[in-house]
């Protein structure tokens, strides 16, 4: 899949998700962390890493929001849903986050969108669906040529797809099933999910980083990669 440059102006319609990829390697200035510093409180619970991910994601999320709403990055004042997603409640754009190692993907749509990223190896997939998939999904799986490309795969479908609905992991994964077509896209079921549609992606093929973003039936997703922030007003 290719990431480009977002173009200048930037428009988001009605029936489409923007998906960012986003560096978490980034330092941030003394004028950058300033961006965050309504941020800082939560990051203090994290150890040195992964505050400095944190803070750098809610940088990125603050300046790309910003693109899309008349705010200043530093004015935005999240919530957090039931769930512990960050909201914005004084406005109608939704968006997600997720991150695996260095990156980051942040999808931002006018209805809710779920995304997923992982790596292949940062997870035990066999040992988790064990756990959590419902048991004919794994007996499809262990009976596929690669038990651990399905067991990835899925997973992140089935995140993207319960993280736009707002609910947990650990009440919705039993209850969700996989399956696959022709070309190699989900077909979820369960849990009313054959309403939705989830995109499995290959992120880059040199770090084997593999995401899925749900959103609603018939909408389209476009790509763009995060370097330089122009805001449009």
């Amino acid at each position: 899949m290719t990431w480009r440059t977002s173009p200048e102006p930037l428009f988001l319609s009605a029936q489409t998700v923007h998906l960012w990829r986003c560096s978490l390697t980034r330092s941030l200035s003394s004028a950058e962390q300033a961006i965050v510093a309504a941020d800082c409180d939560r990051a203090q619970a994290y150890g040195s890493n992964r505050r400095h991910q944190f803070l750098c994601g809610r940088w990125w999320l603050r300046q790309l929001l910003s693109l899309y709403l008349p705010e200043e990055p530093a004015d935005f004042r999240f919530q957090l849903s039931p769930t512990g997603k960050p909201e914005l409640p004084q406005s109608n754009l939704c968006f997600n986050l997720s991150h695996s190692g260095s990156t980051l993907l942040i999808a931002i749509a006018w209805q809710p969108v779920g995304v997923d990223v992982e790596q292949p190896r940062s997870r035990s997939w066999l040992a988790l669906a064990r756990r959590y998939f419902p048991s004919a999904e794994l007996a499809a799986m262990q009976q596929s040529t690669d038990c651990d490309r399905w067991g990835l795969a899925s997973w992140v479908c089935k995140e993207a797809w319960i993280k736009a609905q707002g609910r947990t992991l650990a009440n919705s994964l039993r209850h969700l099933q996989c399956a696959w077509t022709a070309n190699g896209q989900p077909r979820l079921s369960g849990l009313g999910s054959e309403e939705s549609q989830v995109q499995l992606l290959q992120v880059d093929p040199q770090e084997q980083l593999w995401a899925a973003i749900a959103m609603p039936a018939g909408w389209n997703y476009q790509t763009w990669t995060a370097a330089i922030i122009r805001k449009n007003h």
